[in-house]
């Protein structure tokens, strides 16, 4: 599976959920922040295409800089996935943030595995409001 595959495959998945999006005007970057009754959430999930980022980024904690939430399910993730994410990426992690490039969805089960992994925190992060 190409990384263009796993973004449309991934934005479809994203809108599924009760979320609006938004598209950066220059770059193929688009943020997805869950709705309510109550009104807008912060952001939920980013996902980028830009050539040299290409990754999906959860927001599993926003706003709480604190918490070490990002750190445990960055290294789960990983372990089901099998990557590491210093190998492949530069850029510092925030500790409330998941990041997955795209180029390790290679198969089918790979992006099943994602799935049901940004389930899990939509699901999660629902139940802290």
């Amino acid at each position: 599976m190409n990384n263009l595959l796993a973004f449309n495959e991934l934005h479809q998945y994203l809108m599924s959920f009760q979320v609006r999006c938004t598209i950066a005007e220059k770059n193929l970057i688009i943020g997805y922040k869950p709705f309510t009754f109550l009104g807008i959430q912060p952001k939920f999930a980013t996902l980028h295409g830009n050539k040299n980022y290409q990754c999906l980024i959860l927001h599993v904690a926003p706003g709480d800089k604190k918490t070490d939430l990002g750190e445990q399910l960055q290294q789960h993730i990983e372990a089901k996935l099998a990557f590491d994410i210093t190998e492949l990426r530069k850029f510092k992690l925030k500790n409330n943030e998941v990041c997955i490039p795209l180029e390790v969805i290679d198969t089918k089960e790979k992006m099943k595995v994602l799935k049901e992994f940004i389930q899990h925190c939509f699901e999660r992060r629902k139940s802290l409001r």
